[in-house]
């Protein structure tokens, strides 16, 4: 070659053959683009949500199997890696949650019929506090409700707690105002910690594969299989929390429904079994998953916000 003939990059000075320099990856012929055209490279390039993400999305929503087929048989290039994947699906639904105003969880006690005089009432039997003229819910995925927990029902618990005939009732019904404070900081903790938290059981999540779909496989392939099962169950969770943020009022216990139906197609195409082999070691892992490992979570962070002092203090008087 004629190096008089050459091209140099500017960049890094290396002799240049063809428009990339092959030392430093410089476009040769770069230049100013117009502002259009910026704001579409900014986009692309520095939201989680680029071309490739889209097209990946669209395919774990319409396609379950393909994107790990695509993995195992070498055609991942098509689409984000399972990380990015899992990580891009957790943004996203995270954004649906704060622009749609909905939450992942919420405990509520709403007045039935506004104006209504109210009656916090002790079960002795259940050690329970109920407010007749009033309904109290956990809802999942639901419209954020403000207040949570009416003034009105509040008013009653104290009220009950005053005039309470013996000290037994008289304790419950001052705890069940700690529980009701308990309960917000538990919505906003579980929100706030949600990433770090899946980041955490992630593992677990892959270890209950193990048995079920093959010991002797990689571990790594089943946490490609548990990032893409995050993911799946992140774009049905931004589905639903659309769905209610219109007023859908859905129950989040649907979700299982079409969760296992995509956990049994990508299951049966990336283990290599039949539909039915998928289903029912799906429905044995959701089973091991919910109550081994999502609910103890549930209750380390319900130790966080607990009110310890209270507690002890409402235990001595019953």
């Amino acid at each position: 070659m004629n190096t008089q003939d050459s091209r140099i990059c500017a960049a890094c000075r290396n002799v240049l053959v063809g428009r990339y320099c092959h030392g430093c990856g410089q476009d040769s012929t770069a230049k100013p683009v117009p502002l259009r055209e910026m704001a579409i490279e900014v986009a692309t390039s520095y939201s989680p949500l680029d071309g490739k993400a889209a097209r990946t999305l669209a395919i774990l929503l319409v396609r379950p199997g393909r994107l790990l087929e695509a993995y195992r048989e070498g055609a991942g290039s098509l689409y984000v890696t399972p990380l990015k994947l899992f990580i891009v699906a957790t943004t996203l639904f995270l954004a649906v949650l704060n622009f749609s105003d909905t939450t992942l969880f919420q405990f509520t006690w709403k007045v039935d019929t506004p104006g209504q005089p109210l009656q916090a009432v002790y079960d002795p039997e259940s050690m329970e506090i109920s407010v007749v003229g009033a309904t109290s819910e956990d809802r999942w995925l639901q419209a954020r409700v403000e207040p949570a927990i009416d003034p009105e029902v509040t008013a009653a618990i104290e009220k009950g707690a005053r005039e309470a005939a013996d000290e037994v009732t008289r304790a419950n019904m001052a705890y069940e105002l700690v529980l009701n404070a308990e309960q917000a900081r538990l919505a906003e903790r579980l929100s706030g910690w949600l990433p770090n938290v899946l980041w955490l059981l992630m593992p677990l999540y892959a270890a209950g594969l193990v048995p079920l779909f093959g010991r002797r496989r990689l571990f790594l392939e089943h946490v490609i299989f548990a990032m893409w099962a995050h993911a799946a169950a992140f774009v049905l969770a931004m589905a639903m929390a659309a769905l209610n943020a219109w007023g859908a009022n859905l129950s989040a216990v649907l979700l299982t429904l079409p969760y296992l139906a995509y956990f049994t197609i990508a299951a049966a195409r990336y283990y290599a079994m039949s539909p039915l082999q998928a289903l029912w070691r799906g429905v044995l892992h959701l089973a091991f998953y919910v109550f081994l490992v999502l609910l103890p979570a549930v209750l380390v962070i319900l130790a966080t916000v607990t009110d310890w002092s209270a507690f002890v203090t409402w235990l001595r008087s019953v």
